[in-house]
């Protein structure tokens, strides 16, 4: 088969099981492969100075030799179309099926639905770049409410968005940068899963990107972020936070593993939130293994309502055992009030991905989560999910 036949091929597969509304969402990236891939810093497979979105030629390259069972060409199009050096471009495709089972008297919950549909494009000038991506905003099930929960209004009128936009100053691959726009500060370990508590309960949820003004200073041995940020004052997508964030890791043992500290402050009217944590990683190469874990103390303020301390947490392993298939199997914890046990929640959760070809990824997604006092909840997701 031709490189545009292929191409051609898996665009209609893709497109065969994502009909209708997609969910929209930032592309991110997997900080599995970091270390133990051979790459130090998240930013030489990405153009973000942390990762996640379009691919460099270094991250393009491999995808396609190195992290794909069967091989491929990981360029744009797999090469079928060949682009100027300043310009990238790229996208995600993802469809799943979903069953989910929270006790309810209905039973189970089952669901076949698209979640994602974003193009991403990256222009640069010298040292600075511009960055923008545009998405079909949808949901798999109706929001009735009178103010919708992602942002103050109906999602027919706001079906298409664009989850980051951001331009930046980057004289060198290594060194300092400023950037400016919507995007993730950079914080925690950044899974693409964004149910996981440390993503979802930190200010990192779907669809919960600020406006920021961030910089800092990246190496092979270090890399410090410092962002300020603000609510979507432009769409009013996410929460109406703003505040600071901080990351700063420090690569160990030549670069097999990493140890991060992080701090956040947020403030919205009449409450706020500082988050202290930490993360750590560290890649054993025999056994094809890497050992992870991040915690975070949260402290909320609530007007009158008086303060409390929470915690969020995950640790776990994530196995490669042969080229394309990963592993990723993690204990999570939160609790929303350490002076009270019934506000915690447990959770065992797991995640494989199969990376047949360059651009094409397939994944399940198992979670059995145990709130204290309540029933066992399970959900299980299957995913497709194609890229450019």
């Amino acid at each position: 088969m031709t490189a545009r036949r292929y191409v051609v091929a898996c665009l209609a597969f893709v497109g065969s099981i994502v009909p209708g509304l997609l969910g929209a969402g930032s592309a991110q990236a997997f900080p599995q492969w970091q270390l133990s891939s051979g790459a130090a810093r998240c930013d030489q497979c990405h153009f973000a100075p942390a990762g996640g979105g379009l691919l460099t030629g270094y991250g393009q390259d491999a995808a396609g030799e190195e992290l794909a069972t069967f091989g491929g060409n990981g360029a744009f199009l797999h090469g079928a179309v060949s682009l100027p050096s300043a310009l990238g471009v790229g996208g995600d495709l993802r469809g799943a099926f979903v069953a989910e089972d929270v006790q309810d008297p209905a039973g189970t919950k089952l669901a076949v639905f698209p979640m994602q549909a974003q193009l991403n494009a990256r222009v640069s000038l010298g040292d600075f770049s511009a960055y923008g991506s545009v998405a079909d905003r949808g949901q798999l099930r109706p929001n009735e409410d009178l103010v919708p929960y992602q942002n103050y209004q109906p999602v027919t009128t706001s079906w298409l968005i664009s989850p980051e936009h951001w331009l930046m100053w980057r004289p060198s691959a290594v060194g300092p940068y400023v950037r400016v726009g919507r995007f993730f500060a950079p914080f925690g370990m950044r899974f693409a899963e964004h149910t996981l508590f440390v993503r979802r309960d930190t200010g990192f949820n779907l669809m919960q990107e600020t406006y920021n003004v961030s910089g800092g200073y990246v190496t092979d041995d270090l890399e410090l972020h410092v962002t300020a940020f603000a609510p979507d004052f432009v769409r009013h997508l996410g929460s109406n936070e703003s505040g600071v964030a901080a990351y700063f890791e420090r690569r160990l043992r030549d670069g097999v593993g990493s140890l991060a500290v992080q701090a956040r402050y947020a403030a919205m009217p009449g409450a706020g939130r500082t988050i202290v944590g930490a993360v750590a990683r560290y890649w054993v190469a025999p056994a094809r293994t890497m050992l992870l874990a991040e915690g975070d103390l949260l402290h909320t303020e609530a007007g009158a309502a008086g303060g409390s301390d929470g915690l969020v947490s995950a640790a776990g392993v994530a196995l490669l055992p042969v080229k394309g298939l990963m592993g990723t199997f993690l204990w999570e914890r939160k609790q929303t009030d350490l002076g009270a046990g019934d506000t915690t929640t447990n959770a065992a959760t797991g995640f494989i991905s199969w990376f047949p070809f360059a651009h094409v990824e397939a994944q399940v997604y198992g979670q059995l989560t145990y709130p204290t006092g309540q029933p066992t909840a399970k959900t299980f997701l299957a995913q497709l999910h194609y890229f450019l």
